[in-house]
């Protein structure tokens, strides 16, 4: 029981781990589209209508 139990923690960490790391390339292909797309590039059109 013990065994299996620790197998399913060390089966469920490395799940973890393998969806972190694909969130941080989703983040980071997110992040690129957004500073790809005209939409997304607000923050400083106050200071351009000036």
């Amino acid at each position: 029981m013990e065994k299996d139990l620790s197998a399913r923690v060390d089966a469920v960490k490395e799940e973890n781990l393998k969806l972190k790391s694909e969130n941080q390339v989703l983040g980071q292909y997110i992040e690129n589209l957004m500073s790809a797309s005209s939409v997304f590039q607000t923050t400083d059109t106050k200071s351009k209508r000036k």
